[in-house]
């Protein structure tokens, strides 16, 4: 097997700078994932010409799904409900079915939309370079949605991030999930734990590979068997795409969104897990000290993937969010 760095992401590499923030940040603790473009190695932590093709839908508030064409690659998507759009954006681990847990909840009251990037679940892997940001805008731009309140879990808040900066004219609201910052270090000791769980694949254990991440104490608190369980047999059954995910084809913001974060005017919510890695903790204080309008919230007994863990809080902020804009 090549040298499995070379297609690590490019946060794995890096070792975390000090942040001093800005202003105070608000943590608020409730009774109380993970990974960018994180492909199999990132399962740590992390113009219009389109095409929709092998749609169905049954009805206005029924699910619809298809393929989108998005240039060189299609990308599956699912939308269902009615209302206040909500955008869900997984993490580098899972695919959109990190969502299941919040999926039909919030459907019930709101039009919400999922889909798979490029190279995970059933969407097509990249053959070429491509911007994360504007598959979003495409999809968004087919499905007519003007606006949405954009989530985003672990590599998915990186580009929910991204996107806000990109594009703030689709952006009501931001809740990061354990997200990560383009443009910000990570430490050695999240590598070698990367390194550590990632060594079975090495050996084309398979599942020994997704029993350590799916036994993570970072990744999921505690003894939530559900979870570790969703975890496990969805890395099982998609490590070969995971595995040939390459990161080098995804263009980034320039600058980085590390130096760009004042650009965000949309109102941000921040959920971090009590128990997740003290990374991804530092990269949420450094979001919520350089976002004037962003508010930071410790869930307890959660780790990274707080959508599977505790999807009641996810529930909560985004019917928190949608009724404040309502009032």
């Amino acid at each position: 097997m090549d040298d499995s760095r070379e297609n690590l992401p490019d946060e794995i590499h890096r070792n975390v700078r000090d942040y001093a923030p800005t202003k105070r940040a608000r943590v608020k603790n409730l009774v109380f994932g993970f990974s960018q473009a994180k492909a199999f190695w990132v399962a740590t932590v992390l113009g219009l010409g389109i095409v929709a093709a092998q749609a169905t839908a049954s009805g206005k508030d029924q699910p619809a799904s298809g393929y989108l064409d998005v240039g060189g690659s299609k990308i599956y998507y699912e939308a269902r409900g009615a209302g206040a759009p909500v955008v869900l954006l997984h993490d580098g681990l899972l695919h959109s079915v990190t969502w299941d847990e919040v999926w039909e909840p919030l459907a019930t009251g709101h039009r919400v939309i999922r889909y798979d990037r490029r190279g995970y679940g059933r969407s097509e892997p990249a053959s070429a370079s491509f911007s994360p940001m504007e598959d979003l805008a495409k999809l968004l731009r087919y499905l007519k949605v003007e606006h949405a309140l954009v989530a985003g879990s672990s590599s998915g808040g990186a580009l929910a991030i991204d996107f806000a900066i990109a594009h703030p004219e689709f952006v009501d609201g931001l809740l990061l999930i354990g997200p990560v910052l383009h443009g910000m270090e990570f430490s050695p000791e999240f590598g070698e734990r990367a390194k550590r769980n990632n060594e079975p694949m090495e050996r084309g254990d398979v599942k020994g590979w997704a029993t350590n991440w799916s036994q993570d104490r970072f990744l999921i608190a505690g003894s939530n068997d559900s979870a570790r369980r969703k975890v496990y047999q969805q890395l099982v059954t998609n490590a070969e795409k995971l595995k040939n995910y390459d990161a080098a084809f995804e263009e980034k913001l320039s600058p980085p969104a590390r130096d760009r974060l004042d650009e965000i005017k949309a109102p941000t919510m921040i959920l971090v897990g009590e128990t997740d890695i003290a990374d991804v903790q530092a990269h949420c204080r450094a979001i919520n000290a350089a976002i004037r309008e962003s508010t930071l919230t410790v869930v307890k007994e959660a780790g990274h993937l707080i959508q599977l863990e505790k999807p009641d809080v996810v529930e909560t902020q985004v019917e928190a969010f949608l009724t404040g804009r309502r009032k």
